[in-house]
């Protein structure tokens, strides 16, 4: 075989190999092109600081692990100190509250560390983000099979974007690396949401309503004003969004005669990793998926059920560690331990073997290794190692369920006191109409009102007003009910449902609060909303058939958007709080049109195309206040990660006193 012969068949291996990665990660190139263009809008409103406190704690706690050490013996980020949101204390050490996330952007410091030694990481970024533009447009290309015309134009606005990043680039010092590093893994994870979403509709209702769901997950303010930001809700939005991705695909396996065993275990592994980042949105989720799955299965036999357990027990492992080696408890995650106020703290020193002597401190051994007040006679106890195996065994498990029968019992309170919760007024407040709401402590904010409601942040939820006119055309027109509820879709739409409800109930007695902005609580829920309402039939009638004027629309609408908002406040001297509200009045609106629009879908197809321009003019609304709330409401005076955006910032005259 000739040399050539062989580096054919290496490279054609290569991208066999790199074709099935595509397809496992994003399904296809069309996923792909989603994510990538993703990635790129939410670096172009990269700020690096921190944007709200308790991201002082999360930020300490990856200094500490990438020190090689789960407690925090130094506060690099916040006051000196760190009593600050998130931070809490065991046996007189410091402990973050969220370790998932802070082994997840491991990975990125790392990364971003080894960068460092060939070039400046400010440089570096901006090289990366440019050819994150150059791939969009390449793939972008190939989709409407303009590849080399879009090949030259990327590679022509790719280069013109970093020669400007690189005439004007400042350096990055390094304390900022594990705050870059939380920061872009969060992004990271962040853009898998609208791919979900695709694929999800790719399998259900296919390629233009997924392309339409992606395009709308893409500039989800929910999600997407938090890309940037390392809280846990992006992360725990995208597992929802998996879990029931794959609780759907199993259905569908399920009703073509197959176990489905891939897909719920999927769904299972996704409740494992939300419960490694916030254990009680885990039991949430679990609650529903758990009774959904068992009453949907084909199978229940042992072995089916022993595969899907072994998963989801496997996937539990890290939180079950993590818990273990801070508070001994494999079932009692840090953020239920006691918040840390301020005080005394024992610092252990590197290297001089603290935690073994506090370890016989703590004991209570004698310098012979005789427990105090023993006599020490071997008889009198037994001490082989298979009996301090099996009593630490017992101990431990008695522990973990003390530890999951409190877990349940916080998690029942939570919904209790959410169902008192329930009134006209929290409601309205929460999901309808901010403004200045009674309550609300606006001295966090500088007194700004800033915060949203769901459905001022994401204007396209107002389809979901229509849902009631269109099951109702729907059981009209369908078969018997338990046919209907034999649907794979039916099924995963009562998943969603309950997820909705279950969710919500958790977090409503806290709600509304100060600097949730787009209320932050409730973000894993939001796509799962979105997919509500795209699985409304006339939504998918109207984006089939009216596409082109969609998409259209849709840039159109966001152009002139953009443009009339820098006018309009430009104009006037206007505080951030005015101007955002002004934007939660202006989508409160288009989510009236489109409500309206949708509910005269269900009933006649003469006004698609009117239907198609409120779609677009509510995914193009969430576009602008994206795009203007990254650079500009919340962006004056800030660091960007990519200097082009510190430009944009300083020379677009948006005035926010």
């Amino acid at each position: 075989m000739s040399t050539a012969h062989r580096v054919r068949e290496e490279l054609t291996g290569l991208a066999v190999d790199r074709a099935a990665l595509v397809r496992l990660l994003f399904g296809d190139r069309t996923g792909l092109t989603i994510y990538l263009g993703a990635l790129a809008l939410f670096a172009l409103y990269w700020r690096v600081d921190i944007f709200i406190v308790d991201t002082f704690a999360i930020g300490n706690a990856l200094v500490a692990l990438s020190e090689g050490q789960l407690h925090i013996s130094q506060a690099v980020y916040g006051p000196t100190d760190p009593s600050t949101p998130g931070m809490n204390i065991v046996d007189g050490r410091l402990y973050a509250r969220n370790y998932g996330h802070v082994v997840f952007a491991l990975p990125f410091l790392w990364g971003l560390e080894a960068l460092a030694l060939v070039a400046d990481p400010r440089i570096a970024i901006a090289a990366l983000w440019s050819l994150l533009v150059l791939a969009v447009w390449v793939q972008f290309g190939r989709l409407v099979g303009r590849r080399r015309l879009a090949t030259a134009a990327g590679c022509a606005l790719a280069f013109g974007l970093f020669q400007v990043n690189l005439a004007t680039a400042t350096a990055i010092p390094p304390r900022l690396f594990p705050l870059l590093a939380l920061q872009a893994s969060t992004m990271v994870a962040a853009g898998f949401v609208p791919v979900v979403l695709y694929r999800l509709f790719v399998h259900a209702h296919g390629r233009r309503v997924a392309i339409a769901a992606g395009i709308t997950g893409v500039v989800l303010v929910p999600i997407g004003f938090w890309a940037s930001i390392p809280k846990r809700h992006a992360i725990t939005a995208l597992f929802a969004l998996v879990a029931l991705y794959g609780f759907y695909r199993s259905r569908v396996a399920i009703a073509d005669g197959d176990e489905g065993l891939a897909f719920r275990s999927l769904a299972y592994a996704a409740v494992g990793a939300t419960a490694w980042i916030h254990a009680p949105e885990a039991l949430a989720l679990l609650a529903v998926l758990l009774p959904a799955d068992l009453l949907t299965a084909r199978s229940r036999d042992p072995r089916t059920l022993g595969i899907v357990g072994g998963v989801f027990l496997l996937s539990l492992v890290p939180f079950f560690v993590t818990n273990t080696l801070i508070s001994g408890n494999p079932v009692k995650p840090p953020r239920l331990l006691s918040a840390y106020t301020g005080g005394d703290v024992l610092i252990e020193d590197v290297g001089t073997g603290a935690g073994a002597s506090g370890a016989e401190s703590a004991g209570g051994a004698s310098a012979g290794g005789t427990p105090a007040g023993e006599s020490g006679d071997s008889m009198t106890e037994p001490r082989g190692p298979i009996t301090r195996l099996v009593g630490g065994a017992i101990a431990l498990a008695s522990t973990g369920i003390d530890g999951a029968l409190h877990a349940v019992d916080v998690f029942g309170g939570l919904l209790d006191t959410g169902l008192d919760a329930l009134d006209s007024d929290r409601l309205t407040h929460v999901f309808l109409r901010s403004g200045r709401i009674p309550g609300v402590d606006y001295g966090q904010t500088g007194g700004q009102t800033v915060e949203l409601t769901i459905a001022e942040s994401a204007p396209v939820l107002g389809a979901l007003v229509a849902a009631p006119f269109v099951v109702v055309g729907r059981i009209a027109r369908s078969r018997s009910v338990r046919q209907r509820l034999r649907d794979p879709l039916t099924q995963t739409d009562v998943f969603a449902g309950c997820y909705v409800c279950l969710f919500s109930l958790m977090y409503l007695s806290r709600l509304p609060l100060h600097s949730t902005i787009t209320v932050r609580y409730l973000a894993p829920i939001v796509p799962v909303l979105v997919y509500g309402v795209f699985r409304l039939e006339p939504i998918q009638r109207i984006v089939d058939r009216e596409w082109r004027p969609f998409v259209a629309a849709t840039c159109g609408f966001t152009a002139v958007g953009i443009v009339a908002a820098i006018a309009a406040f430009s104009a006037v001297d206007v505080s951030v709080g005015t101007v955002v509200q002004t934007h939660a009045i202006v989508n409160l609106c288009v989510a009236g049109v489109l409500a309206s629009s949708i509910a005269v879908a269900a009933r006649t197809e003469r006004w698609d195309r009117v239907g198609a321009l409120a779609l677009a003019l509510a995914v193009a609304a969430m576009a602008v206040f994206l795009l203007l709330s990254g650079v500009e409401y919340f962006g004056s005076g800030r660091q960007f990660a990519l200097p082009i955006t510190d430009l944009l910032e300083r020379y677009v005259s948006i005035r926010n006193p």
